[in-house]
């Protein structure tokens, strides 16, 4: 998408109050293995409105909220309840220009990391690896192949068919993995061919 798009498509979003399915059961997952620790630091790849920031925000986490549309980083700021500023960092910031990501106990990327090229996608997954510690949690998104979106004039995104996937995934333990495939409408009211991954891994 384009960033006109990116834009409308953080005014849709805006309205969507429920955080990732995958965030809830990494959160839990995260909760249930470490009751004696508290909840650290996490990062939000390409945060969006920020429903998935400010509910690790509420389940205690301080969080590093990144996206390259100021438009994001300003929705999620209007959104964050005041109590829960202080633990919130936000840097507006295409993912090209990482270079590394601070030690993290979660790293969540719902439906960001596939609008990345795939060389880009690469780079940018093992600064996620070097992130996250044994027993650190990955959730997010992945598109598959069939997506409607794989396609030649699509070639800056990363799809994965499910072998490939799993291979990819080797260095965790999955904990959840649900792969889904539909026709409906994308953030722009558009009718298209959805092939998803939903990921919850725990670093080995």
């Amino acid at each position: 998408m384009n960033d006109r798009n990116w834009e409308h498509y953080y005014k849709i979003t805006k309205q969507i109050t429920s955080p990732r399915k995958t965030l809830l059961k990494a959160i839990e997952i995260f909760s249930n293995g470490n009751k004696a620790s508290p909840a650290k630091l996490a990062i939000d790849l390409g945060c969006g409105s920020g429903t998935d920031a400010i509910e690790l925000l509420k389940h205690g986490w301080s969080v590093l909220a990144i996206d390259y549309q100021p438009e994001a980083i300003s929705t999620l700021l209007s959104l964050c309840p005041p109590s829960l500023e202080n633990r919130l960092e936000t840097k507006v910031m295409p993912f090209e220009l990482l270079t590394s990501l601070p030690r993290s106990q979660l790293i969540n990327a719902s439906y960001s990391l596939p609008f990345l090229k795939a060389d880009k996608f690469y780079l940018i997954w093992n600064m996620i690896l070097n992130a996250l510690h044994q027993g650190d949690i990955f959730s997010g998104t992945f598109f598959g192949i069939n997506d409607g979106w794989n396609g030649s004039k699509n070639s800056d995104m990363t799809f994965f068919n499910h072998k490939d996937l799993s291979n990819f995934l080797m260095p965790f333990e999955v904990a959840f993995l649900e792969e889904e495939e539909n026709d409906k409408a994308d953030a722009m009211g558009n009718i298209k061919h959805w092939h998803k991954y939903f990921v919850v891994a725990k670093k080995r």
